[in-house]
């Protein structure tokens, strides 16, 4: 079948990379190669999805939890107008109108954070499904890496679609600030409506950590996957089958071998997604020319493609890379 890394870097016409780039290349393709050529160009058939219910319930409970909080979320309440009252005429009246608007929309906020850290415990179990069963005679492997490919994905596009949504409603961290500004007074309120909102504070300060980001979301699951990769020892492993799946991914855009204009959607969000995730996890980066995906050829691929709302997929993918710009 040829080496299929070779293929996201154009074949002869992609850079001259020497014998350490191909030897790279051809060891992860003689490990990965095999079993995600066979899949990738159906990543969208909703088979895959049934599979990832059916086998890996935690994952498909988190993906559904995730749209609901984004349908939340899009819907966001905002208290600018209560919140600046309270501040530019800081009475008692004021000051528990606003904490009775920005309490429910913290509570919200709050069950966002959780669910990232639920986003955080599930990804170290898709990475070491992915990357541990190369070699194996499974004759589901295909079928396995496939949901898996698909939950990634999933997970990924639902973090690019949180974060979009909180660099575009900017009362989310307005709100935010002057609920903790005003916590430690209000937490004395004897008012039961108010008192409902009342955060800890170790909590509201993990979730400053969380918001403070502009990609939060994405920031968890880069966090997760790498302290995954560095602290299992299957750093290597992990960086080599992230490149064949986006080397399957390229090569099937490129080629136009998807199935369906979903199939090739997801293919892109796996690309996107690979080139992320190494970029962070590899020392160097994506963007080194020892590194096991060609980041100009992937910029290349998804530039003039979107993949959350009208935002261009290479704009997502410059935002939250390390060495990309």
């Amino acid at each position: 079948m040829g080496s299929l890394l070779s293929l996201l870097r154009g074949g002869s016409g992609g850079h001259s990379g020497g014998l350490s780039r191909s030897s790279r290349e051809t060891q992860a393709s003689a490990r990965f190669a095999k079993q995600f050529n066979e899949f990738i160009f159906n990543l969208g058939d909703v088979r895959n999805a049934q599979y990832v219910e059916e086998n890996f319930p935690e994952g498909n409970r988190i993906l559904r939890v995730g749209l609901e909080l984004l349908e939340r979320v899009s819907a966001y309440n905002d208290g600018s107008n209560e919140v600046r009252m309270a501040i530019s005429q800081p009475t008692q009246e004021n000051e528990e109108a606003a904490w009775r608007k920005v309490g429910p929309s913290v509570a919200l906020l709050r069950e966002c954070f959780e669910f990232a850290q639920s986003v955080e415990k599930v990804i170290p179990d898709v990475l070491e499904e992915l990357s541990s069963h190369a070699d194996d005679a499974d004759p589901q492997r295909a079928d396995r890496n496939r949901g898996l490919a698909r939950l990634l994905a999933d997970l990924m596009q639902n973090a690019f679609a949180f974060d979009a949504l909180k660099a575009s409603i900017p009362a989310i961290q307005n709100d935010f600030s002057y609920y903790r500004r005003t916590l430690s007074r209000s937490a004395q309120t004897q008012d039961a409506d108010i008192a409902r909102y009342i955060i800890p504070h170790d909590v509201s300060n993990q979730m400053s950590l969380f918001y403070a980001y502009h990609n939060p979301m994405v920031r968890t699951v880069i966090d997760s996957a790498t302290k995954f990769a560095q602290e299992s020892g299957n750093q290597q492993i992990v960086l080599d089958c992230l490149s064949a799946l986006a080397a399957g991914s390229a090569s099937t855009v490129k080629h136009a071998r998807a199935d369906s204009a979903k199939s090739e959607r997801m293919c892109m969000l796996v690309l996107v997604t690979c080139c992320i995730l190494y970029d962070w996890i590899s020392p160097k980066g994506v963007s080194d020319a020892q590194s096991g995906i060609d980041a100009k050829a992937a910029l290349d691929l998804v530039s003039e493609r979107t993949l959350v709302d009208s935002t261009p997929a290479d704009r997502v993918l410059r935002a939250n890379c390390r060495t990309l710009r």
